[in-house]
C-alpha cells in the first residue's frame, strides 16, 4: 500500500506528457480581433479590413498561423492578406513570437465576381502550428517533429483553429438612378378627358453611393407623329405639362445613411391637353438625366384621347346622309322601268 504515491506521480507524469503530444489538436492559442464587421465597396475598387492577432501561448518560442478567408456564399471575391507593411503574406502565413502580437489586413477587391447590388460574407480564421525546437536531439516523440530536424506538420494542415471573424460586404456603384411610374390616367383606364389632367405618379431613386443631381426632359408624340419637346418649360403653351420636379433636384447617395438623408423623391407628371386636340393614341416620354452619371433614364406611357360628343354626332349624321344618298338612286329607277314598259306595250298595238 505504500507504493500508491509512486503510481500517482507516474500517472501525473504520463498525463503531462500526453498533453504535450496532443497540443496541435487543441483549440488555437491565437485570438483574432477586429473593430470591423461590415463594409461597403464600390465596383472596380477595393476595401481593407485590419485584424489583430494575439498569441496567448507561452510554451513555444514562436508559431506559425495559416490565415483563411472562407466565403459563405460560395462566390469568392478577390482577396489578399497583407502584413503591417502592406506586403502580401507568403502563402498566407505569418510567424508569431511567444505571447506576441501581430497586425494583418485583408484587401478585398470588387472586380470579376462582384458588381453593384451584390452582397457577400467572408469568415476569417487561422490554423496555428507550434514551431518545434529540439533541445537534446534524442527524444523524437515530444519534439513536435518526426525527425526533430524538420517541421513536418505545416500550419495549413493543423487542427488548431482560431476564433472566427465574420465580415459582411455590400457592393455599390458610384452613380445610378431608377424611375418607376404608377397608373397613368385620370379615370383608371387609358382614355382621358379634358375635365381632368393626365397624371402619372412616379418615384425617382438614387441607387448610387454618391449624392447626385438630376435634369428632366419631356417629349409628346401625337397620333400623326408630330413631336412636342420639353413642354415643361412652357406650362402656359398649347400642351401645358408639369413634371413635378425642377432641374437640379438633389438626392443623397447611400454613403450617407443618416435619418436626414433623402435617397428618393416622388413626383407627378400632369398634362392638360387642349380641347381641340386630335383624337387618337398619344405617347409621352420623360427623361431623367444624372448629372454625374451622365446617363438618361427614360420612362414613357400612352394615353388615348377619345372622339368628342360633337365629333360622334357629326360622324353619325354623315353616315345617315350617306345611307340616304345610297337609297335614292334605287327608288328613282322604278318610274323609269314603268315608262319603258308602257312604251313597249303601245308599240305592239
Amino acid at each position: 500500500m505504500k507504493q500508491w504515491p509512486f503510481f500517482l506521480i507516474l500517472g501525473l507524469f504520463v498525463l503531462i506528457l500526453s498533453s504535450f503530444d496532443s497540443a496541435e489538436a487543441a483549440p488555437s492559442a491565437v485570438v483574432i480581433s477586429s473593430d470591423e464587421n461590415s463594409g461597403n465597396v464600390l465596383e472596380r475598387d477595393a476595401i481593407m479590413f485590419t485584424f489583430t492577432l494575439d498569441n496567448e501561448d507561452t510554451r513555444y518560442r514562436s508559431l506559425e498561423v495559416y490565415l483563411v478567408a472562407s466565403w459563405v456564399t460560395g462566390v469568392p471575391w478577390n482577396a489578399t492578406f497583407v502584413d503591417s507593411n502592406y506586403d502580401e503574406l507568403d502563402n498566407n502565413l505569418i510567424r508569431m513570437d511567444k505571447a506576441g502580437q501581430e497586425t494583418i489586413s485583408l484587401i478585398i477587391r470588387c472586380d470579376e465576381l462582384c458588381s453593384s447590388g451584390d452582397t457577400n460574407t467572408v469568415q476569417i480564421y487561422g490554423l496555428s502550428d507550434p514551431k518545434f525546437y529540439n533541445y537534446d536531439g534524442n527524444v523524437t516523440d515530444t519534439c513536435g517533429s518526426s525527425d526533430c530536424k524538420n517541421d513536418t506538420s505545416p500550419a495549413s494542415a493543423s487542427s488548431n483553429v482560431t476564433n472566427t471573424r465574420t465580415i459582411t460586404l455590400n457592393a455599390w456603384v458610384e452613380y445610378e438612378s431608377e424611375v418607376t411610374c404608377g397608373t397613368v390616367s385620370n379615370t383608371g383606364d387609358s382614355e382621358v378627358y379634358p375635365s381632368n389632367p393626365i397624371v402619372c405618379n412616379y418615384t425617382l431613386t438614387n441607387l448610387g453611393w454618391n449624392t447626385d443631381t438630376y435634369q428632366f426632359t419631356s417629349t409628346l408624340t401625337s397620333p400623326s407623329g408630330q413631336k412636342f419637346v420639353n413642354l415643361q418649360n412652357d406650362i402656359t403653351g398649347y400642351w401645358p405639362v408639369s413634371l413635378g420636379m425642377a432641374d437640379g433636384k438633389v438626392l443623397t447617395g447611400h454613403s450617407n445613411m443618416s435619418v436626414n438623408a433623402t435617397h428618393s423623391a416622388e413626383g407627378i407628371v400632369s398634362i392638360i391637353y387642349p380641347n381641340n386636340a386630335t383624337a387618337g393614341v398619344y405617347n409621352f416620354e420623360f427623361g431623367v438625366t444624372s448629372t454625374n452619371e451622365t446617363r438618361t433614364t427614360n420612362y414613357s406611357f400612352n394615353f388615348t384621347i377619345p372622339e368628342s360628343d360633337e365629333e360622334v354626332i357629326e360622324d353619325s349624321a354623315n353616315e345617315t346622309a350617306e345611307e340616304e344618298n345610297e337609297e335614292v338612286p334605287a327608288l328613282s329607277l322604278i318610274p323609269v322601268v314603268i315608262s319603258i314598259g308602257l312604251i313597249a306595250v303601245f308599240r305592239r298595238k
